[in-house]
């Protein structure tokens, strides 16, 4: 389900063509990715290596994109894990899919915690989605400290940037929709990815809210005891 309310009959059409417009781009980017592997595998030059991760990153991002694509059309991700993952894995995944990864700096990580394998790909989507966001809204030389600790039987994870921070009806209006997805439309794809951190969060019953901090926001993302192992 894309929402809770059944969709209209433009929304369907629209929903449809994401749908097939993401499985085919996912295609080609799948592919794209497989070629860069094999020229990782035998560049013996340095600086054409350089230019090859370059392609690998973008390409990930491209299919990153696609995949939110997805979400909003109610897919689900083609790759499939079959295994838990640690959480400290996941936080890594997801810090490699943002261009600015360098300034996403880890701070205390309970270690032994671990993502049950169906939620794995989509944690790491919508922290990736999270990471991006305050790369976005901060200064370029600030620290995007990330924190996850256990708590009964919950995982409560914290994501700060040291950026300007939001007005307070800003911060009620996202909250609101990182609590129930909106409908599919023009606006909806142009603001992708708050509307997809909403979706994967309600797929897994992920509770996500974003907080003003003296400089800057917290998005805190708590995972319930069924997403854990």
């Amino acid at each position: 389900m894309v929402s809770s309310a059944s969709p209209s009959p433009g929304e369907d059409e629209t929903i449809d063509m994401l749908f097939h417009l993401s499985r085919r781009s996912q295609a080609m980017v799948d592919r794209l990715i497989s070629c860069l592997d094999r020229m990782e595998q035998v560049e013996p030059d340095a600086d054409r290596m350089k230019d090859v991760f370059e392609l690998d990153f973008l390409a990930i991002r491209m299919r990153r994109n696609d995949e939110s694509l997805l979400v909003l059309a109610g897919g689900e991700s083609a790759r499939i894990r079959r295994d838990p993952v640690t959480l400290v894995e996941v936080l890594h995944g997801a810090r490699s899919e943002v261009e600015d990864y360098r300034r996403i700096e880890f701070g205390v990580i309970d270690e032994s915690l671990l993502v049950a394998a169906p939620v794995v790909n989509d944690l790491v989507h919508l922290l990736a989605e999270l990471f991006d966001n305050a790369a976005a809204f901060s200064p370029p030389d600030s620290a995007i400290l990330v924190e996850a600790r256990k708590v009964a039987d919950r995982a409560v994870l914290l994501v700060e940037d040291r950026g300007i921070g939001m007005g307070a009806q800003r911060l009620r209006e996202l909250n609101q929709r990182l609590a129930g997805p909106s409908p599919v439309t023009a606006a909806t794809v142009r603001q992708m990815g708050i509307e997809v951190v909403s979706r994967l969060a309600q797929r897994h019953e992920i509770r996500v809210e974003l907080e003003s901090l003296e400089r800057g926001i917290a998005a805190s993302v708590v995972l319930p005891s069924h997403a854990l192992v």
